[in-house]
């Protein structure tokens, strides 16, 4: 199984933090945003990864990231020139996902809980149609 985190959003209701960084890569407690959504494919055990970022933004990521080594992964990296969304992000990823079972996680998602993992394995096991994870906020 393959995973994508879209991270190529413009972070407009950061405005004017975004102008500079963004917002995937802006600190939360002691990491990059985007460590988190790393962290949930790392707990389903998927290591071939691809972020999808803006052009201005690729570089920024790959300082951090690289190409994955220092965790564990391969990590690639694609552009999408607009926001334009999850299907459009699987478009850019098809090369990509070939013909994997693919997961698809937001840069800016906070996945946790008790039992987490073992909703992430089962969701791994049932591969016919989707699984679709959401947390109800106020």
């Amino acid at each position: 199984m393959k995973g994508i985190v879209l991270a190529a959003g413009t972070g407009s209701r950061l405005f004017p933090t975004t102008l500079s960084t963004n917002k995937h890569l802006l600190p939360i407690y002691d990491k990059p945003m985007i460590f988190y959504p790393l962290s949930v494919l790392m707990l389903a055990d998927i290591r071939d990864i691809l972020i999808i970022t803006s052009a201005f933004d690729k570089n920024k990521f790959k300082s951090i990231l690289g190409e994955g080594q220092g965790f564990g992964l391969n990590i690639e990296y694609e552009i999408q020139q607009k926001p334009r969304g999850i299907a459009d992000a699987i478009n850019i990823a098809s090369d990509f996902i070939g013909n994997d079972d693919v997961t698809l996680i937001l840069g800016d998602n906070f996945f946790y809980g008790q039992g987490f993992v073992e909703k992430l394995e089962e969701a791994k096991r049932n591969l016919n149609g989707a699984t679709v994870f959401g947390y109800q906020s106020s």
